[in-house]
């Protein structure tokens, strides 16, 4: 058996370079989103005090949108409409409400919510009663895939799944568990411990879920959070802190043999994970806490892991003086593998009974780079960031930046950096607070070729300025050691010269090509294909020879 191991420590104090990375078109903007909500607090859907209110937020991505909110179990849709920047909040109804929320009932059901949307939008969602409230990005139904790890607190919690194709049959650590129709939803509430493996044969939407979640003793808040895809999963991340000023993260493993370093964080070992950073196999776990005073922390795996962080309740905090209570609530940390050039926020502002008084952006961006970054409002111009604060990690060579957003429902807020940046959202109130991801890639990182340094699936908005192409793969695992086990295929017709070669150069007129890698994994079975649309668009200098009067065209390296 031969391994390639492609994986490439990143020192710390240098400057990570993504180039590749930003111009993704596999990231938080869809057409077609999926949504479910979990129990809350066991709390009935209604508009008093100690009821559920859900919400489903809308927000333009650069252009005007017009679309529909449909409910699976009603069977009736609602319009929606927004402008290039702006916002559609949705209060459900008591009975939309009733028709997407799980609470406490196992089993299949068709409690489910689809958007779909004429033109690119972003999607959130807040489940939200008085004292226990959380929020989560709305993942577009392209980035959804078939392996997911369940990352609670609690030992057990609960988890939801959405069928986005008829017959799918959903499987908990390898035990079938349900098959579904499009739009059915399975929901475990009696929980399913850190490091369970959900999977499926067809694409599914995972959430992970908790009615109530204790943190370092503290007064339960709902968990509410959806969850990328495995393949999605990176090596390299940076961890920020909100101005609660203490964090707990959980680290999953992917693959056995997992070996993680962290700079900033303690390892906990009472809490059930291990007991040290190596070794760790398929689904073990280790947990880091995290303070505002180490400003973030670095954290690198050797195989692709999954990162959560969790707030803690305020009394449990080490926060800033002047930010008011919050509650445990909880985030995805996207892989600084998945920086983007841009990211839209629209701070949450509930219709209910609620103690939720202030909201935050959280901005991580390369130190290097940070002075790049800007903000607009709505569509508004960019402009410098102002009026919040910066938060170095000299070593990690990373920063973030927290700014507190006004309490208005009809504003956007669009930070922007060229170099790439990461982007979180959350509020805080009275023991209640929400926590998730608002800007991030999603591109798939288990089996993925470059072009340039350009990811295969952000080859289409990258069109090359240049006719001397550099090819690369980059393959998570172990490959077949036969011959042909790595194929390249351009426009159909297979690169021989190719086979078998991570790297390779070409030179390739200007055009518009559909560029697909395969590989043979080493079971002699697993075919991995990838494809990209690549564009070949170089500049032509023209330079004339006014003795000669001949034109040569000359292609730009």
């Amino acid at each position: 058996m031969k391994r390639q191991n492609l994986f490439k420590t990143l020192l710390l104090a240098v400057v990570f370079t993504i180039p590749s990375l930003l111009s993704a078109q596999v990231d938080s903007r869809g057409t077609d989103f999926w949504v479910t909500f979990g129990s809350n607090n066991g709390r009935s859907i209604g508009t008093g005090n100690m009821q559920v209110n859900l919400q489903i937020r809308i927000v333009g991505a650069g252009q005007a949108a017009t679309g529909h909110i449909h409910f699976t179990e009603l069977g009736t849709s609602i319009p929606f409409s927004v402008t290039a920047n702006g916002i559609f909040t949705h209060p459900l109804t008591v009975e939309e409400g009733n028709a997407v929320y799980n609470n406490h009932v196992h089993g299949t059901s068709n409690r489910s919510a689809r958007i779909t949307s004429s033109a690119p939008v972003i999607v959130y969602a807040l489940n939200q009663s008085v004292a226990t409230t959380d929020a989560t990005n709305v993942l577009p139904t392209p980035v959804l895939g078939i392996d997911y790890f369940q990352i609670s607190y609690a030992g057990a919690n609960a988890y939801a799944v959405i069928a986005t194709e008829n017959t799918t049959r959903v499987y908990e650590n390898g035990v079938l568990v349900a098959t579904l129709n499009a739009g059915q939803v399975f929901y475990q509430p009696w929980g399913a411990p850190i490091g369970t493996r959900i999977t499926s044969d067809k694409p599914i939407a995972f959430f992970t879920l908790a009615a109530c979640i204790h943190i370092l003793n503290s007064a339960c808040d709902t968990q509410f959070q959806q969850f990328p895809p495995v393949n999605t999963w990176g090596r390299n991340f940076f961890v920020p802190v909100t101005q609660l000023g203490r964090e707990r993260v959980r680290i999953v493993a992917s693959q056995d043999g997992t070996n993680i370093t962290q700079v900033g964080g303690t390892l906990i070992t009472n809490t059930g994970g291990q007991t040290t950073l190596n070794n760790l196999n398929t689904g073990e776990w280790v947990e880091l806490e995290i303070l505002l005073s180490g400003r973030g922390t670095l954290i690198q795996a050797n195989n692709p892991v999954g990162v959560v962080s969790f707030m803690v309740h305020f009394l449990s905090g080490q926060g800033v003086s002047s930010i008011p209570v919050g509650d445990p609530s909880t985030a995805w940390i996207p892989a600084i593998e998945q920086m983007i050039p841009s990211a839209t926020i629209a701070p949450f502002i509930p219709q209910g009974v609620t103690a939720l008084t202030h909201h935050f952006a959280l901005v991580v961006v390369q130190t290097v780079y940070r002075d790049l970054t800007t903000m607009a409002v709505g569509g508004g111009m960019p402009a410098p960031l102002s009026g919040g604060t910066w938060y170095d990690h000299p070593t990690a060579g990373f920063s973030y930046y927290i700014l507190q957003l006004p309490d208005n429902a009809a504003l956007s807020y669009t930070f922007s950096n060229p170099e790439g940046l990461l982007a979180m959202g959350y509020g805080l109130g009275g023991h209640e607070s929400y926590y998730y991801t608002t800007g991030s890639a999603f591109r798939t990182l288990d089996a993925a070729f470059f072009v340039n340094n350009i990811h295969n699936q952000d080859l289409i908005a990258n069109p090359l300025s240049t006719n001397h192409l550099i090819f690369r793969a980059e393959i998570q695992g172990d490959m077949s050691t036969n011959l042909g086990h790595i194929r390249w295929f351009i426009d159909g017709a297979e690169e021989t010269s190719a086979t078998d070669q991570l790297t390779w150069n070409k030179y390739l007129p200007n055009g518009t090509y559909l560029v697909v890698l395969e590989v043979l994994m080493d079971d002699n079975v697993t075919v991995r294909r990838i494809e990209g649309t690549l564009i070949v668009a170089a500049t032509i200098n023209i330079i004339v020879n006014p003795h000669m009067r001949k034109v040569i065209n000359i292609p730009e390296d």
